[in-house]
């Protein structure tokens, strides 16, 4: 009975694990499936890699947008997360890859393009002059390092350089060298990183500013081979690897990526096709097919008054890189502006010929006060008339009585109004003739 039991519980346990390894089999399968599906384009691409950074649809590294951006770990790895690398051939990138197998359209022009606050090799304005904003932020700060650090005086020799102008060249070569040694010595048309506004050349004085392989061995040569790349610049042509960019060895020829990018391909020791890993780098380039790009022996170029302008907003970038936000200890260089055009000064206009001042005219003579004229007279009042004397009655007449005795008559001429007062007394001062008194009226 205790047997019986004992391999009852044997053969459940046996159950269990054949259970149990069947799903970790499940299990693992499952896993196996989704690291396949995850990673099936690495697989089935050899021109993929797997690298550190952040990408948009077009390549664009996103760890790349400013040249101030210093987010690298000790080994030199960027510290972002991981994401595949694709080639990127959008021409308004600053990670965009140039050379023999991605040319450049022909009628690609940057939008940005402007004149660093920088030396040059030579006066004037031309159209090698110019690159693009970032990058003339970024040759500011390097040169301005340069001098401060090892009174090193770097010079710009040529910057943008036009699909119009590349073909000048090219075609000047041809005429000069013939068409076989053309193809081997110069960059057909499209094929320049110039045409970027990312790619410059640098020299100094020490070597008489030409572009030569001596200017590797000059001081200035090595601190810029040693600095570059924490200004976002790579020497993008280095020695011993022209097989695999398909370009000369060119110390002078710097090519803007970004300060993260810079780094990492500095410190791993890589160019810019390795990086992305192309068919350049599995199909080694022979030796007789290293060109140069440059623009020597090119024809004269006209000077210019303002920057070339796109022709088409074809290429408008569609993941515009914010511009640079310096840090507080670099005060970055003010970009100089030009002085404006002195305008001529208007003609002063002719002042008006002084007016004769007026003549002061003679105060006028006072005139004499008149001689003291002797005031008019007084016109005496009109004496008063004198009232006729009375009249003597005559004698034989007598006068009947009651009869009033008439008024004073007056003469014919006017005589002045005699108040009552003066009548009365002019009555009484009437003297009577003696010989009859004439009786006086009554009194009532």
């Amino acid at each position: 009975m205790h047997d019986e039991k004992n391999q009852d519980y044997t053969g459940k346990n046996r159950n269990y694990i054949k259970v149990a390894s069947i799903l970790l089999v499940l299990l693992l399968i499952i896993l196996a499936v989704l690291v396949i599906i995850q990673y099936k384009d690495i697989f089935g691409n050899k021109n993929m890699d797997v690298s550190s950074g952040t990408l948009d649809n077009s390549g664009e590294y996103y760890n790349n947008k400013s040249y101030r951006d210093k987010d690298m770990d000790e080994t030199g790895d960027l510290t972002a997360n991981t994401s595949l690398i694709k080639i990127n051939t959008d021409p308004t990138s600053y990670t965009v890859l140039v050379n023999k197998e991605y040319p450049m359209p022909a009628d690609y022009v940057p939008e940005d393009l402007t004149i660093p606050d920088v030396l040059y090799s030579y006066s004037g304005i031309y159209e090698k002059s110019y690159m693009r904003s970032v990058v003339a932020r970024a040759i500011e700060e390097m040169f301005a390092e340069a001098k401060k650090k090892k009174k090193f005086e770097l010079k710009v020799v040529s910057a943008y350089r036009s699909y119009t102008r590349q073909k000048a060249i090219y075609e000047n070569n041809i005429n000069t060298r013939g068409e076989e040694k053309t193809k081997m010595v110069s960059a057909q048309p499209g094929c320049s990183e110039h045409q970027t506004g990312l790619a410059v050349d640098v020299s100094s004085d020490t070597v008489n500013c030409t572009i030569e392989e001596s200017f590797a061995s000059c001081p200035e040569g090595k601190w810029l081979a040693k600095n570059c790349q924490n200004f976002g610049f790579i020497i993008r042509y280095p020695k011993d690897k022209s097989d695999v960019t398909g370009y000369s060895y060119e110390p002078w020829h710097l090519r803007y990526v970004g300060v993260n990018l810079a780094k990492y391909i500095y410190k791993k020791n890589l160019t810019l096709e390795e990086y992305y890993k192309t068919t350049t780098v599995e199909d080694k380039i022979p030796e007789d097919e290293f060109i140069s790009d440059t623009d020597v022996n090119a024809p004269k170029e006209s000077e210019m008054v303002t920057a070339p302008t796109p022709q088409t907003t074809a290429y408008t970038s569609k993941t515009p890189i914010p511009a640079p936000i310096p840090e507080p200890s670099d005060t970055p260089v003010p970009k100089q502006t030009q002085k404006p055009v002195q305008t001529q000064q208007s003609k002063e206009t002719p002042k008006p010929e002084k007016t004769q001042k007026p003549k002061v005219s003679k105060k006028p003579k006072r005139t004499p006060k008149p001689e003291n004229t002797s005031k008019p007279k007084k016109t005496q009042e009109p004496k008063e008339t004198q009232e006729p004397e009375n009249t003597q009655i005559p004698e034989d007449t007598q006068i009947p009585e009651n009869t009033q005795i008439p008024e004073n008559t007056q003469t014919p001429e006017e005589e002045p109004a005699i108040s009552e007062e003066q009548e009365l007394q002019e009555l009484q001062d009437t003297p009577v003739p003696e010989s009859e008194e004439t009786p006086l009226p009554n009194a009532e």
